[in-house]
């Protein structure tokens, strides 16, 4: 398989919250999946994805709403100043 894929270490989790924030902050699972995929060093499955967003979610970073059994909604926690 000759798919590149960012190490999934800090790297990967930042790139998430930028594309997101890039994104208005809230984004369709698959839109963001997508969106990730346009950058030529990001190659991600949905399995992949759904566990970064796992632990991002673990880590108060973002929150993911079932719209149904297919669709879900990734959205940024907005800190309190």
């Amino acid at each position: 398989m000759g798919r590149r894929m960012v190490k999934l270490g800090g790297e990967i989790y930042s790139r998430i919250i930028e594309t997101l924030e890039r994104m208005g902050g809230k984004a369709l699972e698959q839109n963001l999946l997508e969106e990730l995929k346009k950058k030529r060093d990001v190659e991600l499955s949905l399995p992949e994805l759904r566990h970064i967003l796992m632990k991002l979610e673990i880590h108060d970073k973002v929150r993911v709403l079932s719209l149904d059994e297919e669709r879900k909604v990734v959205e940024l926690v907005k800190r309190r100043s």
